[in-house]
């Protein structure tokens, strides 16, 4: 599928336009450049300029005007647009309709720690990454039992939104092996899975821990209240 000159041009400005409007623009800039996909010298080649001279922008030792702002982004374009465009074609699909089984979706101004969103949902780790701690640009909230009946293979890329640096939380859950099996069988994969409805750890199919482990996907359960708590929780946050 080729990319249209209008799709081009709207995720040049959504992207320039966050990081003009951002009150910390040189975490914006880093974090369109992990949601391209993007390695800190590759851009900074394509800039014309070295790693160490981007690394201050991002870590806002320096401040960008609109000439290095427009360089930045028209370099994370262009480099997308030579693997394809899969990125501008995804950032710039602005009429995608909500599915019923999305109960909340949102994406954060700046990155949240994995622990903030462990923190919000009152979770209990069920598998976790020993290593470094990932960074989460949004979350969405899943009614797993409206996923089940109503969406198809197709409609499933709606809960990543826009970026896969997410966490999935999947609300209406018996024993976590269903949400699992979708997760490990697709090939987007989200930074954590989280599961609310079983009320302890013994609830959940070890299957589902099994799979996660497998995926190296961090497993959470929640033990919020309700999923409008959780929700609320959420929201709170960034």
């Amino acid at each position: 599928m080729s990319v249209g000159a209008e799709d081009i041009e709207s995720v040049k400005i959504k992207i320039a336009g966050e990081i003009a409007t951002s009150k910390h623009p040189g975490v914006a800039m880093k974090k369109w450049r992990l949601l391209f996909g993007e390695k800190q010298r590759n851009v900074a080649e394509r800039m014309g300029v070295s790693p160490s001279v981007l690394s201050d922008y991002e870590q806002e030792k320096r401040s960008p005007g609109i000439k290095f702002v427009r360089r930045y982004v028209e370099s994370l374009v262009n480099l997308d647009l030579e693997r394809g465009g899969a990125n501008i074609r995804h950032f710039s699909d602005q009429n995608r309709t909500r599915h019923k089984a999305i109960l909340d979706i949102r994406e954060f101004t700046t990155a949240v720690s994995l622990d903030e969103i462990v923190g919000a949902i009152k979770g209990e780790y069920l598998w976790r990454w020993k290593g470094r701690e990932p960074e989460v640009f949004g979350y969405t909230v899943i009614d797993s039992i409206a996923a089940i009946r109503h969406m198809d293979s197709s409609e499933y890329i709606q809960i990543f939104g826009p970026t896969s640096m997410r966490v999935l939380i999947f609300a209406n859950v018996k024993t976590g092996r269903s949400p699992l099996v979708a997760v490990r069988v697709y090939p987007l994969k989200p930074v954590a899975v989280a599961l609310h409805g079983p009320a302890s750890a013994g609830q959940i199919d070890e299957l589902a821990v099994e799979l996660a482990e497998l995926s190296r996907i961090p497993l959470i359960l929640s033990k919020s209240y309700s999923v409008n708590d959780m929700i609320e929780a959420l929201r709170r946050l960034d």
